[in-house]
């Protein structure tokens, strides 16, 4: 099994009632990993999105990324833009280890995530909403897994 294939058959198995979508950028050797977290506005509280664009719908949306890209020739990326940008280690991906560990470590991700921006709606002093994503925590839940199996990065 190659890295996008069972990073994608993990996803599958996560508990999230949004959408995760993970895309492969074949000729700059990447792949993003989309999170859409949706919520129910009950109140029509208006809310302001990072673009300046203003909303008081009964369902709002919102959308962060993570770039997983290759350690051995980096893609050229704002690291700003994405929630995280985890390297892989060229075509030798990752290890189960490290697969198995980013899976977990991303379910807390996206539980905490759900539950904050459920709090940022109900909370009338809370002004602003982002995710959080930390790499202590992430290497601790690499660290509690085992898996010396290399996941390739895909032959295309």
């Amino acid at each position: 099994m190659d890295l996008l294939s069972f990073l994608q058959a993990g996803l599958a198995n996560l508990d999230f009632d949004g959408d995760l979508e993970l895309s492969w950028q074949k000729s700059q050797r990447t792949f993003t990993l989309e999170m859409t977290f949706y919520a129910q506005n009950k109140i029509n509280q208006e809310i302001i999105d990072a673009d300046g664009v203003e909303t008081t719908k009964d369902i709002i949306s919102f959308v962060d990324e993570i770039l997983l890209y290759d350690a051995n020739k980096p893609a050229s990326f704002e690291e700003d833009d994405y929630l995280a940008c985890l390297p892989f280690e060229g075509k030798a991906g990752w290890t189960k280890q490290t697969a198995l560990g980013f899976l977990t470590y991303l379910q807390e991700v996206l539980d905490n995530g759900q539950a904050d921006l459920l709090d940022f709606l109900n909370d009338d002093a809370a002004t602003i909403f982002e995710l959080k994503f930390d790499a202590d925590k992430l290497a601790q839940a690499i660290a509690s897994q085992s898996g010396s199996e290399k996941l390739s990065y895909p032959k295309f």
